[in-house]
C-alpha cells in the first residue's frame, strides 16, 4: 500500500509540465517543454551547461545487516511525433506542421511513454559499487490516415531515439544507519552539441526523472527531520537534481520518492483532484475553470495536441457542480484548542492573544468596537474585491493602528462560510473607519 501510494505522486510527478494550459501545441509556454527532471546526454550536456546529464540521489536508511532494498528508477522516453502529407496518390510525402483530413486535425508534437527500470531486492551491505546498465530502445512506427475514398491523404510518424543510461548503486554502513547513493546518468552518443540543438537533445533525454527505493528489515530516515542520531549522516547528503521524501502512509518509513521536485515528506494527491492538470504549481479550481473559458477552436486543437490534453478538456467541460465546489477548498482537521498550544496556534486564536491596541474607536459618530454589526461601505478603491463586498454585513472582530497611528479596523463577513470559525482562522478583512456604516440593531442611535 505504501508503494502504491508513493506511486500515485511518482505519475504526477512524471508528468509534471507535459503540456500546459491552455493545453494547445502553438501556446508559447508548450514550445519549450521538458523542463522537470530532464537527464540529457553527457556530451551536450558538457557542451552547454543547459541541462544536467545525471541526476544523484543520497539518503540514510536504518536498518540491521540482512535488510533489503528494491530501486525504481522512472522517466518519460519522448517520442516525436511527425505529420506527413501525400503527394501522388502516396507515392511520395511532405513534412508538414499540421493538417486536416476528413475533419480529423493532424498536429505535429512530442510525446512521451513511460520507461522504468527495476533493481533488486539488493542488500543494503553491498561489497562494492554497483553498475546497472539501462539501454533504452528506439522506435520508428507509422499510422496512416485515410481520406473518404480510402485513399492515403497522411501519415503520422512516430519516431524514439535510442538511449544509452546507466544506473550507479553505492551503500557505506555508518553503525546502525546505510548511507545509500543511486546517480542515474545519460551516456547517449549525440550530435547535440549547442543550445540550437536542444530538442535533438531532449528527444536522446529522459524526463521526469525520479527514484521509488523499498526496503526491507529497516526504514528510511527522513532528510527533513532526521533524529539526532542521524543528523550529521543526512546533513553529509549531497542531492543533485532531485529531492528525496518519506513517501506512503504517513508514520512509515519503508518507502522512499526522490522527486526531480521539491515535497514534504508523506506527499499525496489530493482527493478532491479528480485527474492530473500537469502543473502542480497551479490550483485545480483556477485551471478547471480557465479551460471552461476556452473556445471551440480552442479546445479542438488543445485535443488533437495530445490524448492527456484531450482528458483535460472532456473532464473540465463535464465537471459537475459538486465536483466544482469540491475543488474550491477543503477543511482537512481543526486544531484541537483543548490542548497546550504553539505560539503559531497561539497567533491563530485570537481568543489566547493580547488585546488588540485600541479597543474602541469614535469615528464620524458612532463606536467602532468588538462586536459592533456594519455594513461595508468601501471607497479607496484599493482592491478589486471592494466590487464584490460593497454593502455585506459584518461583524468587527478587533481594532488596530498602524504604525504611523493610523486606525483600522478588522472584520469578519457575517455570511461567511465558515461560520464562527472564520473569527478564529482569522479569515478577516480590514478596511479604515470611514468605509463601514454601523447597523441600526447594534441597540444605539446610528
Amino acid at each position: 500500500m505504501s508503494v502504491s501510494a508513493a506511486e500515485a505522486v511518482a505519475n504526477a510527478v512524471l508528468y509534471e509540465g507535459y503540456v500546459l494550459y491552455p493545453y494547445r501545441a502553438s501556446a508559447p509556454k508548450n514550445r519549450m517543454r521538458w523542463q522537470v527532471g530532464l537527464v540529457v546526454p553527457r556530451s551536450f550536456a558538457e557542451a552547454t551547461a543547459a541541462d544536467p546529464w545525471f541526476a544523484q540521489t543520497e539518503c540514510v536508511a536504518e536498518a540491521q545487516s540482512d535488510a533489503t532494498m528494491t530501486i525504481r528508477v522512472r522517466g518519460l522516453h519522448v517520442q516525436q511525433r511527425c505529420i506527413d502529407r501525400a503527394i501522388d496518390d502516396g507515392r511520395a510525402w511532405e513534412a508538414v506542421p499540421s493538417l486536416e483530413v476528413e475533419g480529423r486535425q493532424l498536429i505535429e508534437w512530442d510525446e512521451a511513454v513511460v520507461v522504468e527500470s527495476t533493481i533488486g531486492p539488493i542488500t543494503l551491505d553491498m561489497p562494492a559499487t554497483r553498475y546497472q546498465a539501462w539501454p533504452i530502445d528506439g522506435f520508428v512506427g507509422e499510422e496512416p490516415v485515410m481520406d473518404r475514398l480510402g485513399r492515403a491523404a497522411a501519415r503520422v510518424v512516430r519516431r524514439r531515439q535510442p538511449i544509452t543510461a546507466a544506473i550507479r548503486i553505492e551503500t557505506t554502513r555508518h553503525g546502525p544507519f546505510v548511507k545509500i547513493r543511486i546517480r542515474v546518468e545519460n551516456d547517449t552518443p549525440t550530435r547535440a552539441t549547442t543550445l540550437a540543438h536542444r530538442d535533438d537533445a531532449v528527444r536522446e533525454a529522459l524526463a521526469g526523472v525520479h527514484v521509488i527505493l523499498a526496503i526491507t528489515e529497516g526504514g528510511f530516515v527522513s532528510l527533513l527531520d532526521p533524529p539526532p542520531s542521524a543528523a550529521a549522516l543526512v546533513a553529509s547528503c549531497r542531492n543533485e537534481h532531485t529531492f528525496p521524501v518519506l513517501a506512503g502512509a504517513p508514520g512509515s518509513r519503508a518507502v522512499l520518492l526522490s522527486s526531480p521536485i521539491i515535497l514534504y515528506d508523506y506527499p499525496s494527491v489530493a482527493p478532491e483532484s479528480a485527474g492530473d492538470l500537469f502543473d502542480a504549481t497551479e490550483i485545480d479550481e483556477l485551471l478547471t475553470l480557465r479551460v471552461r473559458t476556452m473556445t471551440d477552436e480552442e479546445k479542438r486543437e488543445a485535443r488533437a495536441t495530445d490524448p492527456r490534453a484531450a482528458e483535460v478538456i472532456d473532464r473540465c467541460d463535464s465537471a459537475t457542480a459538486d465536483a466544482l465546489r469540491g475543488l474550491h477548498g477543503a477543511v482537512r482537521q481543526f486544531a484541537d484548542t483543548s490542548a497546550p498550544q504553539s505560539g503559531w496556534e497561539a497567533f491563530l486564536n485570537p481568543a489566547d492573544q493580547p488585546p488588540p491596541e485600541e479597543t474602541v474607536i469614535e469615528a464620524g459618530g458612532f463606536t467602532l468596537a468588538r462586536g459592533v454589526r456594519v455594513v461595508l461601505r468601501p471607497g479607496r478603491r484599493a482592491d478589486s474585491m471592494d466590487i464584490c463586498l460593497r454593502g455585506r454585513r459584518a461583524t468587527v472582530a478587533a481594532v488596530y493602528r498602524t504604525l504611523e497611528n493610523t486606525p483600522y479596523v478588522a472584520v469578519t463577513l457575517d455570511d461567511d462560510p465558515f461560520g464562527a470559525a472564520g473569527e478564529k482562522y482569522r479569515r478577516s478583512l480590514f478596511f479604515h473607519p470611514d468605509e463601514l456604516e454601523p447597523l441600526a440593531d447594534n441597540g444605539g442611535p446610528q
